[in-house]
């Protein structure tokens, strides 16, 4: 999937592929969390919120004829019914473009500021290289959701309603109660049922870990307050935090979904989709060969409570663990309590407070997590995790895997990742450029000058003591 990006902060001019592993690096100051956070706004929920209040007030560029036709359908007869697949084919394309559209206007609100202008930012998207699996997506979606008057009740004034394998998305409604619903009750159903559909083909939802996240990680749950219906949906959370960066909000929010996550809703989802329990394994897995102990909550007292048990079983309070655990805390408590396939995480900076060695065995991680169906885009300042992606993608190219598990760090053929699943951009000069040739070499000068730099000025201070 193509991004074309211009006028964005530090980047004059961009275009990014972005593939299930997407790595950013680049110097300081050039557009890498900029680019990183822009784009998981328009691919996740934020941006999804802004286009359906948009779409549902008429203040949108485009129209979906298929979907006006189904609502009068609906509104005359009762039932109606949208192939979804010709849908997609037809309009999805449109459909995130109009999103992206609309970031301009929103930017500074995701950003937390007042002092930076985004009225020139243009964002393109071409979805030709991934329509086919992007089709393939939308065919396998499962959709029974009903409108009622309220969420206990079992009468449902519509229905909607689609079967994993098919392209019909069917609305239909029971007796003559839809003649009392106004068209925009109906119109906003219809229309969040297709364009959800629509949106989660991209990625199921999108989580970014910003560079603040060792610092939230240490505050108490009971620094943030939460409504009291459900905790599930993202909407009904909030912070006492004030007005932050988007992404930091969300991140928040994240932490406290995980620790008010109902264990029968998790081991539900883990029933109705058993790829979830891979998840959960691998929070186990990253606790065990990489923390070296167990991040979890603790409810003995009278509040909930995080904390790390080492292998000595020794409990902590997360303020008082290292640096690293505080690091991948996050992670741990992602897998284990809200990754679902097709998801997308968004980690900036994962090699911070990371020794050299336990950013390597991070990078063969999340390849893990690319492999195990998620989907992963990262900045970075780490020559380690960029040189050894060199070396995951050279022995997926190997004819027998098991043979050189042993020379990688975690000793899993699952951190091998295919060359086709990354791409690697450097950010300099304004722009985005693509440092992965087709051998799989990676130009990642900007770290090599850096170590020139430094040996040279080593051998010319030898020389002047001479």
């Amino acid at each position: 999937m193509k991004i074309s990006i211009s006028h964005l902060g530090a980047i004059d001019k961009a275009t990014i592929d972005l593939k299930p592993l997407t790595v950013f690096i680049g110097e300081n100051g050039t557009g890498k969390t900029w680019a990183a956070y822009t784009l998981s706004a328009i691919f996740g929920p934020y941006g999804y919120d802004k286009y359906l209040t948009a779409y549902f007030n008429g203040k949108t560029q485009k129209t979906y004829p298929p979907l006006d036709n189904a609502i009068k359908q609906l509104l005359a007869e009762g039932n109606a019914q949208i192939d979804v697949v010709q849908f997609a084919n037809d309009y999805a394309e449109t459909y995130i473009n109009d999103v992206a559209r609309l970031a301009a206007a929103w930017m500074p609100t995701f950003m937390a500021t007042r002092r930076v202008n985004f009225d020139d930012l243009r964002l393109q998207i071409d979805l030709a290289a991934i329509k086919t699996a992007f089709l393939d997506k939308i065919t396998a979606t499962t959709v029974d959701k009903k409108l009622s008057f309220g969420s206990q009740s079992k009468k449902a004034l519509i229905n909607a309603f689609k079967e994993s394998g098919k392209a019909i998305l069917y609305f239909y409604s029971e007796g003559e109660i839809l003649k009392k619903l106004p068209e925009r009750a109906v119109k906003k159903f219809v229309g969040l049922q297709l364009f959800q559909i629509i949106q989660r083909a991209f990625y199921y939802n999108a989580y970014v870990f910003p560079t603040e996240r060792t610092t939230f990680i240490t505050f108490p749950l009971s620094t943030f307050k939460f409504k009291e219906k459900s905790v599930e949906e993202d909407e009904n959370l909030e912070t006492e935090s004030g007005r932050m960066v988007e992404p930091v909000e969300r991140f928040l929010k994240m932490i406290m979904r995980a620790a008010f996550k109902s264990p029968a809703v998790r081991k539900e989802q883990i029933t109705n989709n058993p790829k979830i329990s891979d998840y959960v394994k691998l929070a186990e897995f990253l606790e065990t060969e990489i923390l070296r102990g167990n991040v979890d909550f603790d409810t003995s007292g009278l509040q909930k409570e995080l904390f790390f048990q080492t292998t000595e079983n020794v409990k902590l309070e997360i303020p008082l663990v290292s640096s690293m655990i505080k690091e991948l805390a996050p992670l741990v408590l992602y897998l284990r309590y809200l990754a679902e396939p097709n998801d997308w995480i968004i980690i900036d900076e994962p090699e911070m407070n990371l020794h050299p060695a336990a950013q390597v065995e991070l990078i063969e991680f999340l390849a893990m997590l690319v492999n195990a169906g998620l989907r992963v885009l990262i900045t970075t300042h780490s020559p380690y995790i960029v040189d050894h992606i060199a070396n995951l993608m050279q022995a997926a190219k190997h004819e027998n895997k098991n043979d050189i598990k042993e020379r990688f760090y975690l000793e899993r053929t699952d951190a091998f990742i295919p060359q086709e699943q990354v791409s690697i951009y450097l950010f300099e000069n304004s722009t985005a450029r693509n440092i992965v040739d087709e051998k799989g070499v990676i130009d990642w000068s900007t770290f090599a000058n850096v170590s020139s730099d430094v040996s040279h000025i080593y051998s010319q201070v030898l020389t002047m003591i001479d």
